[in-house]
């Protein structure tokens, strides 16, 4: 199969992509902890108008 170049905007995508992945991967645990809570936080409001929720779809109550 032949090897296919991806066009330049695209290639710049997945650059900063990955150099994000990277930067995320080397913050402390706490920090990821905090990242995931604050995900939560957000994403709530979105799975209630869906109606009611399982317990696991709930916000974790504690803080990092």
């Amino acid at each position: 199969m032949p090897k296919t170049t991806l066009p330049l905007d695209v290639a710049r995508i997945f650059a900063a992509k990955k150099e994000w992945h990277k930067k995320q991967a080397r913050k402390p645990l706490k920090e990821k902890v905090a990242d995931l809570l604050a995900m939560q936080r957000n994403y709530y409001p979105l799975l209630k108008k869906n109606g009611k929720l399982k317990p696991w779809e709930q916000p974790w109550d504690i803080e990092p």
